[in-house]
Formats: C-alpha cells, sequence, structure tokens
C-alpha cells in the first residue's frame, strides 16, 4: 500500500507546480553510496556500498536511482538516515553527505535500478560544492542552449 500512495504522490507533481527550490539538471552520473555509522563501534567505517546512477541533480538535491533500498540491513529511506555519497564527476569525484526524503519504486527499471531516491545534501566541503556547482551551471547553460 505504501508504494502505491508513493506512485500517486510522484504522478500528481506532474500536474502541480514542482516545490523544488533550484533546477534540475537531468543527468546519469555513476554514485556510490555507504551508510555514515561505525561497524561494531570499533571506530571503522563499514565498507558495505551500493552503487547507482543519478536521474537529476541540483544545488541542493539528488534524485538517486538504485537496486534496492536496503543497505547493511537498514532501510536507507527511513529515519533520516545520513548516507555517504561519492559522486563521479568528469574531472573526479565529489564526496557528500546526504539524507533521503522520500523513495519510490519504477514501474520499468533503468540499467537495473528499480527505486527512485530524493535526497537532500546536508554537507559538501568548500572545494567539491564548487566543482558540484560548476557542473551543474555549465549543464543547465547548455540546456539552454539547445533549447
Amino acid at each position: 500500500m505504501p508504494e502505491l500512495i508513493r506512485s500517486f504522490v510522484s504522478r500528481m507533481r506532474i500536474y502541480v507546480k514542482d516545490r523544488r527550490r533550484s533546477p534540475r539538471l537531468r543527468v546519469r552520473l555513476l554514485f556510490s553510496l555507504s551508510t555514515c555509522r561505525n561497524a561494531n563501534g570499533s571506530g571503522a567505517p563499514r565498507e558495505h556500498l551500493l552503487k547507482g546512477h543519478t536521474r537529476d541533480i541540483g544545488a541542493h538535491g539528488l534524485g538517486l536511482t538504485v537496486p534496492q533500498v536496503h543497505l547493511d540491513g537498514h532501510h536507507l529511506a527511513a529515519e533520516e538516515r545520513e548516507l555517504r555519497l561519492k559522486l563521479e564527476l568528469p574531472g573526479g569525484p565529489v564526496s557528500m553527505v546526504v539524507v533521503p526524503r522520500r523513495y519510490e519504486m519504477v514501474e520499468e527499471s533503468e540499467l537495473g535500478c528499480r527505486y527512485v531516491i530524493g535526497a537532500r545534501i546536508t554537507q559538501i566541503d568548500g572545494e567539491d560544492r564548487e566543482r558540484y556547482l560548476s557542473f551543474i551551471a555549465e549543464g543547465l547553460g547548455r540546456q539552454l542552449a539547445v533549447s
């Protein structure tokens, strides 16, 4: 039943104004996700990674497509769980911390990915932020030039 509700809400966004604060660049970039907690309290971060690709990116958030919504025995989009995201930009990887805000199961998988997670960026270091925002600005500029 929750999947049906999420699907309905997602489809309603087509008819209702998009609430996003910043424009989104539709681009497929590879990424890897990991949880932000330590394994068994030992201080060593867990090495379990979930790989996927972006659906779109913006200054404040991303649309992530993943093959599953569970990692390390936890639901990725539950309890405002912080996740480490390593995004593969053409000039090199960018690291950030994101918090999933919503998710939905898609009807047709994209490259083996069955779920879309909408995530808000909560932390990104200065140089990575500059590269990330510059990539978005260049991409949006190219999109406007083509249309």
